[in-house]
């Protein structure tokens, strides 16, 4: 009896994967900002640690977990504020699929729909390859962030300076505003309280540099989202990436920090 309890709990709760970057200079420009911004900028930030739950076990973004979720973040019901923006629909952050979306407060940004297509792609295979689409914990790390076009995937390190909003993000319905000056680090809500969180510029074996919203050590084993098929994914360019593209998860490890 003790060892079927043991394995059922087992069975039951999350467990850790290894963290996962998104390449931000590949289409990903929007997407990324919006990310960044929800797990750097927004008061209290969410971070990049999340829970995966697919959709509260519902498996479905139209279950009644999924739309109370996407509701929240402002994206659903349609028509919503985006869907007057030819080529663009909603991201938001944290995702739908992940149980930090019941805290509420997510941020919501009009990207273009190939790059969120790409984005919810990315994250479908990554969940179903490393977590086997069961309930896990995993680290979203944010690759090229100083690339041209992304503003805030820097901004661990210093949210008041580097999170100046230009009016594209929002959260509760209205544009979400710059992080306190006085609230010199980051924060995320725990509980009744809000604690500060860690984060750094990283090296990958591969060269890539990634900003991770945690403190990792040297040798940390991650994962580099990259297509199968470039023809295929060179579609998100015009909006067009869908399902066909899948996306390989390789192994890389972090070389050095670099802040």
């Amino acid at each position: 009896m003790r060892s079927a309890t043991v394995l059922t709990l087992m069975a039951t709760l999350a467990y850790a994967t290894p963290p996962m970057s998104f390449n931000c200079a590949d289409d990903m420009q929007d997407v990324c900002d919006n990310m960044c911004w929800g797990a750097y900028c927004t008061q209290p930030a969410f971070g990049s640690t999340l829970e995966y739950d697919n959709y509260g076990g519902t498996g479905s973004r139209t279950s009644d977990v999924g739309k109370r979720r996407t509701n929240s973040a402002g994206c659903t019901p349609r028509p919503n504020r985006c869907s007057s923006v030819s080529g663009k629909n909603c991201d938001e952050y944290p995702f739908a699929s992940t149980s930090d979306a019941d805290k509420g407060g997510q941020v919501n940004k009009c990207v273009v729909s190939g790059h969120n297509s790409r984005q919810g792609n990315i994250i479908k295979n990554y969940v179903s390859s490393t977590c086997n689409n069961q309930r896990c914990s995993f680290i979203v790390g944010f690759g090229n962030p100083g690339a041209q076009g992304v503003k805030y995937c820097n901004a661990y390190s210093d949210p008041y300076n580097q999170c100046i909003p230009d009016g594209s993000i929002f959260k509760n319905g209205k544009a979400d505003v710059r992080p306190p000056q006085a609230a010199p680090q980051r924060r995320r809500r725990v509980g009744n309280s809000t604690v500060a969180l860690p984060g750094g510029l990283y090296l990958l074996k591969s060269g890539m540099r990634v900003s991770f919203g945690e403190d990792l050590d040297i040798g940390t084993k991650t994962k580099r989202a990259e297509p199968r098929n470039a023809t295929l994914a060179r579609r998100a360019e015009d909006g067009l990436e869908d399902e066909d593209v899948h996306w390989d998860f390789h192994d890389d490890e972090i070389a050095a920090r670099l802040d």
